[in-house]
């Protein structure tokens, strides 16, 4: 594997799982008013939101060791109107703008639930246009092996598939984080200072204890969706990789060679990961109790979002490598 290529695949794999993660937490806000509360969703999802911003963040730094001198970084800006590398950069640094913005309205409570959900909305769009942007970098026609509607499908699938396993991990690491450090599920979901004083502690705790039934009761929704979601995403993924795999060659060698071996060792990490959500559909069907101990269930969360990340950084450096140009 080059290394000159690991900022690049820093920095696709991070940004495409940040704009991922943000779409997947939206859709979970969205879906669940329907049965639970507000102050019950807010208790988990803006944990997981104010984690995606240091997402996004390592993500653009990672893209700044990619241009040699980083004090040029500002150059990189320029030919906006006809250059995809710099509308990439703009569109980078114009979704972690906007995550920033609703991540600080959703902290302060500032506007109305309609403007924030308003900026939610703008900000998923973008990170959608985003990624559409970052494909277009490399469909270039002088490229073959990435000239081709597999380069973008596989960029989306990455997003949604990293994406909605962050989300996953953040839930499953809540009742561990609640349980662990109070003081800062508190902080974090903003609801208040642990230090207020106790009038009721009897109906305190009856209060406290059906709370946490019904955030447990969600975060068990989420992770099943997102079980469901993930599996659908696997057979997608897995055909856009059989379509770019049975592309012909180029006139000329690619850069670098990779061994069969990446490939299937490739796969097997995207089927196990992404199995291994499926894995907890069944186990949560029949209420197994490996489900009832938090830590299990948040182990088969990690387990399952590393195996996939693994994979996606191997199917990266793969495609960097098919780089074959021609006519130059």
């Amino acid at each position: 594997m080059n290394v000159h290529e690991w900022p690049l695949t820093a920095f696709t794999i991070l940004a495409q799982m940040s704009v991922g993660a943000f779409i997947t937490l939206g859709l979970v806000t969205v879906f669940a008013r329907s049965k639970h509360s507000a102050k019950i969703i807010d208790r988990i999802a803006k944990p997981a939101l104010y984690a995606i911003g240091p997402i996004m963040v390592l993500a653009l730094i990672a893209s700044l060791f990619h241009l040699g001198n980083v004090f040029k970084a500002p150059n990189a800006l320029r030919n906006i109107a006809t250059s995809w590398l710099a509308r990439e950069i703009l569109f980078g640094a114009g979704f972690a703008v906007l995550g920033f913005a609703f991540a600080l309205m959703q902290w302060f409570q500032w506007f109305n639930a309609t403007i924030r959900q308003v900026i939610a909305i703008i900000t998923a769009l973008w990170g959608l246009v985003f990624i559409w942007v970052m494909a277009h970098v490399y469909l270039l026609p002088t490229v073959p092996a990435w000239n081709h509607w597999t380069t973008p499908a596989s960029f989306y699938l990455s997003a949604g598939l990293t994406g909605s396993l962050a989300i996953a991990v953040a839930f499953a690491a809540w009742p561990v984080v609640s349980n662990k450090w109070p003081a800062l599920d508190h902080a974090l979901s903003g609801r208040g200072s642990t230090s207020a004083p106790r009038k009721s502690s009897t109906k305190a705790k009856s209060s406290a204890n059906t709370a946490d039934v019904e955030t447990q009761a969600l975060t068990n929704s989420v992770l099943k969706w997102i079980g469901i979601l993930s599996v659908l995403l696997l057979a997608f993924q897995l055909a856009v990789t059989v379509f770019a795999q049975m592309r012909p060659a180029g006139p000329n060698p690619p850069v670098e060679v990779f061994s069969p071996t990446w490939f299937i060792v490739r796969v097997i990490l995207l089927v196990l990961g992404a199995g291994l959500m499926g894995i907890y559909l069944t186990l949560s069907s029949q209420e197994n109790a490996l489900l009832k101990k938090t830590r299990s269930l948040l182990s088969l969360t990690v387990t399952s979002f590393i195996l996939v990340t693994i994979s996606e950084v191997i199917a990266r450096f793969m495609f960097y490598a098919e780089m074959n140009p021609v006519g130059i």
